[in-house]
């Protein structure tokens, strides 16, 4: 289903992807559940709330998961910014686990020190130092915990600010293995020797298959001395397969970097994922480059990821270009690989109209309101309206 297409000038311009409704119905705000769990770790209560994405429960995953420390703040945050990169595939949905504070100096700091201030003054954190404890926590309880009770995908991405995004460093040069990426929105990197000991390592390795986006607002000497040098260290030697991106938000503070910051990080993170097009957004490389190109996501990613959509979407381009025949051998494909999908039969129904063939887009409109009748599919009323037309129409 991708209704409205229209070539322009010879060539797609635009189409929607869903009626407005339904377009609302899929960004429509989903709230995060709360889990309360003991860590044994911790010796303590701990809450996190879990964001899991749009029509999570009729979609069968799984799902990369990103942790994202004060997570009460900055949940929503994410979660929205997730919504709508994945909704314009520039990202997989992502089911996200904000872990809630109770101590965050204790559990973001890595090693036991003071604050100075810029007055030469000191201020006292004397419960510094908890990080490694509380990503024992995240490694040994909370992980096992998600994976029990969602369906998740081995793709793990941590997330931080602040602090937090000390806490994603400190986990990336101590435990690289325990995340595929990380995003460190500001990070505090003048605590106590941290930036020494990343820089030591990022020169002891030669190959480090991560992704890391780092960014800072305007916030000052301390901060941004040791940003500069993280930068300059990556530039001058980048690790083998280690992709990594900085940014500078020279209009934000500390405080407001984090909202541009979530987002490019996630682009980032996810800078391959959006299948390749030309300048006009049209797909490159036909129905065997999309197939590749999923086939090469799924093992870097480490899961079986859907080339639906982007199938879909070129059936569609191909269709608005008046490749009819092209078009119905692209929607057939996606009913091969598909069969449990809905929408590829409305899609196939779509191509065999535009062709003048109603009985055969009668039959895989009938085939798209059996399918979405059975799964339980939120588009199910929109297929129907779409068999209703056909047989109107055959009719008439």
């Amino acid at each position: 289903m991708m209704r409205n297409f229209c070539p322009v000038a010879g060539s797609l311009v635009a189409f929607c992807l869903f009626s407005i409704p339904l377009a609302a119905q899929v960004i429509a705000p989903r709230a995060p559940e709360k889990l309360t769990l003991h860590s044994n770790t911790l010796n303590e209560d701990r809450v996190v709330w879990i964001r899991t994405p749009q029509n999570y429960e009729k979609t069968p995953g799984p799902f990369p998961v990103l942790y994202l420390v004060d997570g009460p703040t900055y949940i929503s945050l994410v979660a929205d910014t997730m919504d709508i990169l994945a909704l314009n595939d520039r990202m997989p949905p992502v089911v996200i686990v904000g872990i809630a504070n109770t101590d965050r100096t204790r559990d973001m700091t890595p090693t036991r020190a003071d604050e100075k201030n810029p007055d030469g003054t000191v201020h006292a954190d004397p419960t510094s130092g908890g990080a490694d404890h509380f990503v024992d926590f995240i490694q040994n309880e909370l992980m096992l915990e998600i994976g029990r009770r969602y369906r998740v995908a081995p793709f793990k991405i941590f997330v931080g600010h602040s602090f937090g995004g000390l806490l994603a460093m400190h986990i990336l040069i101590t435990r690289p293995e325990l995340f595929q990426a990380y995003i460190a929105a500001s990070p505090s990197l003048w605590w106590d020797g941290t930036l020494h000991q990343a820089l030591d390592f990022f020169a002891a390795h030669a190959e480090l298959n991560k992704r890391f986006f780092f960014d800072l607002g305007n916030e000052g000497a301390e901060m941004r001395e040791p940003f500069n040098a993280l930068q300059r260290t990556l530039t001058n030697k980048t690790p083998k397969d280690f992709h990594w991106k900085s940014a500078v938000y020279p209009d934000d503070d500390h405080g407001t970097s984090v909202l541009r910051g979530y987002n490019d990080g996630l682009r980032e993170i996810f800078f391959d994922w959006h299948v390749p097009t030309d300048q006009d957004g049209k797909i490159l490389g036909g129905l065997q480059g999309v197939e590749a190109h999923y086939r090469e996501l799924s093992a870097r990613y480490g899961y079986e990821i859907s080339a639906e959509g982007a199938i879909n979407k070129l059936g569609y381009q191909l269709l608005a270009d008046k490749k009819v025949a092209e078009a119905i051998v692209v929607f057939k494909r996606n009913v091969e690989l598909y069969p449990a999908s809905a929408n590829v039969y409305d899609s196939l129904a779509d191509g065999y109209e535009t062709d003048g063939k109603l009985d055969l887009a009668t039959k895989n409109a009938q085939k798209a309101v059996e399918v979405a009748t059975k799964i339980d599919d939120w588009r199910l009323g929109a297929y129907k309206e779409h068999l209703k037309r056909l047989i109107a129409k055959a009719n008439a």
